[in-house]
């Protein structure tokens, strides 16, 4: 029991980070518990985000999670049912009700120290959205070409990994041999899709080793990155190509029928 005890405090401490969210969010929550007088307020901003909190470091609450079959390395989920942000908004809100102008500095303070001064759109992980969708154009064409009409079967197909983050976003009729939990390194999951689609900078495509792990995974469509090479003309080995956009070259592959 105390394993779970230590692994669940862990998970919390790599859940939250470096920030102090999640300390104003339990004062705020207790807080809120406190001086709430609406009912229904206290309970669902009070009440049950402590419950919560409390139950995801108790030992049997762990063991049930996987007992019911949950993945691994999922348990931090449980903290999505935990509004943090909204408890620490609406604590705050009540705090400086009637003294917003200082409510006001406090809350700009509050961000400065929280953002740790500095600016999340510089980050890496951050590009400025191509479409309505926030979803890069390429994927969409793609998923165009590719997606089969209404009432016809599901299709499958094998993209390089930038793109996987994307396309089921977009189309639930296109399903993919892997997802992103391969993509992310910290998962250290394993696919024959993936290790022949992730090419290492200065690389090419193996398209025998690569159509070997797409046909048996039955992959009717196979989507090659245009900046990287292929070590021979994929048509040699039966592909058809359909088209080439956005930096990318759409084959189908007539040797897998689709599912039904």
């Amino acid at each position: 029991m105390l394993q779970y005890f230590l692994k669940a405090v862990d998970t919390f401490v790599s859940y939250c980070g470096t920030g102090i969210l999640p300390l104003l969010f339990i004062a705020s929550a207790i807080y809120i518990t406190v001086t709430e007088k609406i009912t229904w307020k206290k309970m669902i901003l009070g009440v049950a985000p402590l419950f919560i909190t409390v139950m995801f470091f108790m030992p049997f609450t762990e063991a049930l999670y996987e007992k019911v079959g949950m993945e691994d390395n999922t348990y931090y989920r449980v903290l999505w049912l935990v509004p943090m942000g909204v408890d620490v908004a609406y604590a705050f809100c009540r705090i400086f009700d009637r003294k917003r102008k200082i409510g006001l500095a406090v809350a700009i303070a509050v961000v400065i120290v929280c953002s740790g001064f500095s600016l999340v759109y510089r980050s890496q992980y951050i590009t400025k959205a191509e479409n309505r969708f926030h979803i890069p154009t390429a994927a969409i064409d793609i998923c165009n070409l590719i997606a089969p009409e209404e009432g016809e079967a599901r299709v499958r197909a094998a993209c390089p990994p930038e793109l996987v983050y994307f396309i089921r976003q977009y189309n639930t009729d296109i399903m993919l041999p892997y997802g992103r939990d391969y993509v992310e390194a910290q998962w250290d999951y394993w696919n024959a899709v993936y290790e022949q689609m992730n090419i290492a900078p200065g690389g090419s495509y193996n398209v025998e080793a690569l159509l070997e792990t797409t046909r048996q995974a039955k992959c009717m469509y196979v989507v090659l990155n245009m900046s990287i090479p292929t070590d021979v003309d994929p048509q040699e080995f039966g592909l058809e190509l359909l088209a080439q956009m956005d930096g990318y070259s759409i084959y189908l592959d007539p040797m897998v029928e689709k599912d039904n």
